[in-house]
């Protein structure tokens, strides 16, 4: 019997019918845009860009290679697939590598 008239109790409390009367809905905020999410699109461009001109350049200063293994100045040949030989090697260009 006490349960019950504690119950009726908790019910009838007039802050506790407020706050089930006031309900706060939060809008979710818009995404923002990082800075640094438009800087990288142009990572992929450059490096191709950079490629290109180190393979199709004369100039031993510019051909060269970037480290071992690199496609195409590997002195040991190709790995693996079709690539494009650096001008260098080729025998359009006068320059000799170093």
């Amino acid at each position: 019997m006490r349960a019950f008239a504690l119950l009726i109790a908790l019910l009838l409390i007039p802050a506790s019918a407020d706050a089930r009367t006031k309900v706060r809905v939060y809008k979710p905020s818009a995404p923002v845009q990082q800075p640094a999410d438009v800087a990288l699109v142009a990572i992929p461009p450059a490096a191709i860009a950079f490629d290109l001109i180190r393979r199709t350049s004369c100039d031993p200063r510019i051909a060269v290679s970037t480290g071992p293994g690199d496609p195409g100045f590997d002195p040991k040949g190709p790995k693996t697939g079709n690539f494009l030989i650096p001008a260098i090697f080729r025998k359009e260009c006068l320059a000799q590598p170093k």
